[in-house]
């Protein structure tokens, strides 16, 4: 075929896939507003990306006016919002609930023994479950106890000789200053949206493709796309995906418009490139499509193999966990998803403001995603729809001699199955079996929770970031630098890659991906060291990466800490008194941090089990979606089935009995040896977390079965159910807390999904050892949900039985008036 035919029988096959999208509103609901509408919900979650008013216990056990001093200090953190227990057994309670996150304590006799010299520590306590808010709580706590520290030195210098402001000037020697380029506040909305906005897209894009890549294979009608053609295989395959395409490559495009423009976070590179890599991204997810649908056996596992790939892939990009800090293994898995490619080109773009041909470079490679896709399945695919249509042809004509018999069949097993109805054992069983035996839905049922469970933690078997490429710009070239040099080297964070005279140098590096953060040693860093007076090490991150910056700063300081080169230099100020250096050297410190329940701060500890019971939900709402949903949409559906819709309170119930007893084993697995296998901390609190597992697994169950019913097949559900499974995490507040969601629609959708009540009683129980008295809000919010859902499962079913009911009346008739319809 010439191209000019060929551009026209595309054409005309996009023209006829558009043109019967509105016929289908389930089609277009679930796969293009869906995702738009959970991109949306994201945009609202994040306010304005500042954790605020985040609640801290606090115990004040001196009740002094020192200890009313340094209250206030922390009270005076935007970041806190404080609440007073008079005992700290009342604040570990309310931290083993997630009722606060932090707990500072005042120790007896505070004020005295600071008097005296000797010293005494106040004790802060941070719930490492939330790990994010923990952090964002750790620096902001640590940063204003000690600058309320280094004043209180200043003053005793002073009292000694010499100025307030001579002597507060030699406080700050040598922390760490840190710069995310592009979000110099960490602003949350910058960090998560620009991952999981992409990212979401991404896979409704993914699942719009493979759904309109499996309609026809479905339900018949190739013969038309064929016709419009011309016999082009290729035209047919690459026309029914173009309006698909360019739905999400504009989407893509509007995306970039609001994030640098309408939100004003400006980029430093080339736009063009960064809206081409969204439309590249998009094509791959088309590639990807093509060639599962390809080499699928059915249409259910060409769908449920691009969700196994495109939907747990977040953690992989990145993000959260440099990839140069996972194992071998996932590290390279990450480079081969199209989202890491995207979102290191959009960085490149946005914060680093790259090399043109870094940028292009990172482009080609994305490229590369739907070259090789389209390459390996469009022909294989075109082969699969060719050898379809005689057996479309054979199998319509079927379908139309058969009508007349199924019909009457389909009236007769209706009035028979009213007068023998199924009881509730075997409803429950024949569920069992015929979700978990069948070919489509084995691999959902039987093993993805366990899958997922191990492949979501993989990315974080290291636990702590490691192996950060950095680069050094001495700009000082002391002994002083090069001892720092070599502490800050031989630190696991991180990876030095180039130390260097010349900051141009260090920082061209840093802008051609080559590293990931520039540590600057400034000039005349050893000579102010030795008098004494503020010296500070600059630190330039990556914002789109800003968790390298945060580790390196960390790093740094501890090293500085370590040291004693902060107290040395503060303490060879002239005329501070012996008995001064004497006191200092036996003072205890300022603050002691325990981290509670995650006691090594590690990521895979904090991650895996907050996404446990999102994998869960995901897991069983496409499994019972894909398994209802088939049932529903058969030619002639199981008798188990129709009996379930004629009696929802009885039959309705057991088939969702079914669905509660796999989805609540599956939770008993994750709790009781998953967990246990990888050693995250499980089940501190038997009774409270089978409680919490036991209503979440019911609350999701009816979820499942209320969403199928109401849809009514299996086609357009799990583009439905998949794509809400990033957004539900971040509204549950297991990352980002329930009080930084400001917008009250977001808010109230958040108490619809039971990953909300869920994760947060799931996790006070199992990981945090709460009561189940101080859970049984989160019970009943769930059995709230789980009737709710249930109650809209039963009017679903109703309506389905009361037009079964029609169609089988239509059936008698017609057999009364074609006696001879039973020859067919």
């Amino acid at each position: 075929m010439r191209f000019g035919s060929f551009c026209d029988a595309l054409f005309k096959v996009a023209r006829l896939e558009v043109s019967g999208v509105f016929s289908r509103p389930k089609e277009w609901v679930t796969g293009l507003l869906l995702p738009i509408f959970w991109c949306v919900v994201l945009a609202l979650t994040f306010g304005n990306g500042l954790m605020t008013r985040l609640p801290v216990g606090v115990v004040d056990l001196d009740r002094s006016s020192s200890s009313r001093a340094a209250i206030e200090r922390v009270e005076a953190l935007p970041s806190v919002r404080s609440v007073r227990f008079s005992s700290i057994a009342e604040a570990n309670e309310a931290l083993s609930r997630g009722a606060t996150y932090g707990t500072i304590v005042v120790p007896p006799d505070w004020e005295r023994d600071n008097l005296r010299g000797t010293g005494s520590a106040l004790s802060l306590q941070l719930n490492k479950t939330y790990y994010a808010v923990g952090t964002i709580l750790e620096v902001d706590l640590k940063s204003a106890l000690a600058a309320a520290r280094m004043e209180e030195a200043a003053v005793k210098l002073t009292q000694a000789g010499g100025t307030f402001a001579a002597n507060a000037g030699r406080m700050r020697v040598t922390v760490p200053d840190v710069d995310f380029e592009g979000n110099t506040a960490f602003n949350f909305f910058a960090y998560l949206l620009p991952t999981l906005l992409p990212g979401v897209l991404a896979l409704g894009a993914a699942l719009m493709f493979v759904s309109s890549a499996v309609r026809e294979w479905r339900d018949g009608g190739l013969d038309r796309f064929f016709e419009a053609a011309l016999g082009s295989a290729t035209a047919v395959v690459l026309g029914k995906l173009l309006p698909w395409i360019l739905f999400f490559g504009l989407a893509s495009t509007a995306w970039v418009g609001y994030f640098a423009g309408i939100e004003g976070w400006s980029a430093t590179g080339p736009l063009a490139l960064w809206i081409a890599g969204g439309w590249v991204l998009v094509l791959a997810m088309a590639g990807l499509a093509v060639l599962f649908t390809a080499i699928s056996p059915t249409w259910v596992i060409a769908v449920s193999a691009t969700v196994c790939l495109i939907a747990p892939t977040f953690p992989f990009t990145g993000f959260s966990f440099p990839l140069e800090a996972m194992t071998p293994g996932a590290a390279f898995f990450g480079e081969l998803l199209p989202l890491t490619h995207y979102l290191r080109l959009q960085s490149e773009v946005w914060v680093l403001g790259s090399p043109v041909e870094t940028i292009l470079a990172t482009l080609a490679t994305l490229a590369l995603f739907p070259l090789v896709f389209f390459a390996a399945g469009t022909p294989l695919l075109a082969a699969k729809w060719r050898g379809r249509l005689p057996l479309e042809a054979t199998a319509r004509e079927l379908a139309r001699l058969d009508a007349p018999e199924a019909k009457r069949t389909e009236a007769l097993e209706r009035e028979a199955a009213a007068s023998h109805p199924t009881g509730f054992l075997e409803t429950f069983g024949w569920t069992l079996r015929a979700s978990i035996l069948n070919r489509d839905t084995f691999a959902v049922f039987a093993g993805a929770v366990a899958f997922y469970l191990v492949f979501y933690g993989w990315p974080y078997g290291n636990q702590q970031i490691e192996r950060v490429p950095v680069a050094v710009a001495d700009l000082d070239g002391s002994s002083a630098a090069r001892h720092l040099i070599a502490k800050f080297d031989a630190a696991s964070v991180s990876r030095i890659l180039l130390v260097t005279r010349d900051a141009r140098e260090a920082e061209d590096a840093y802008r051609r991906g080559k590293t990931d953060v520039v540590v600057t040693i400034p000039e005349g860093f050893e000579e102010r060291l030795a008098r004494g007076l503020n010296t500070t090490i600059h630190v330039l991150g990556n914002g789109a990466y800003p968790v390298k910056a945060r580790a390196v700063q960390a790093a740094l300081a501890a090293i500085v800490s370590e040291s004693g080169v902060l107290e040395e230099a503060s303490l060879r100020s002239p005329g501070l008194p012996v008995a001064a250096l004497g006191a200092a050297a036996v003072r205890a410190p300022s603050l002691i941090v325990d981290y509670r329940y995650n006691t090594n701060s590690g990521y895979a500890n904090y991650t895996v089990p907050m996404v446990g019971p999102v994998i869960i939900q995901a897991v069983m709402l496409m499994g019972i979606t894909m398994a209802l949903g088939g049932w529903l949409a058969a030619a002639r559906r199981p008798r188990t089935v129709a009996d379930a819709l004629r009696r929802p309170l009885t039959g309705g119930f057991a088939l969702f009995a079914a669905f509660w007893f796999i989805a609540f084993f599956w939770f008993l697995y994750m709790e009781g040896f998953a967990f246990w296998a990888m050693d995250y901390g499980n089940l501190v609190n038997v009774t409270g977390t089978v409680a919490a597992g036991f209503f979440f697994t019911g609350a999701v169950a009816a979820l499942g079965t209320a969403v199928t019913l109401v849809i009514g097949t299996n086609a357009w559900t799990t583009p439905a159910v998949v794509i809400v499974s990033a957004p539900v995490l971040f509204l549950s507040g297991a990352v980002w807390p329930v009080e930084g969601i400001t917008n009250p629609a977001a808010l109230g959708l958040a108490q619809l999904l039971p990953t909300t009540p869920g994760i947060a009683a799931i996790a006070a129980t199992s990981q945090d050892g709460a009561t189940l008295h101080a859970i049984l809000p989160a019970c009943a919010h769930l059995s709230g949900l789980m009737l709710l859902y249930l109650l809209l499962a039963y009017a679903a079913a109703r309506r389905l039985d009361e037009r079964d009911a029609r169609s089988a009346l239509a059936g008698h008739r017609f057999d009364r008036k074609s006696p001879g319809a039973g020859d067919f």
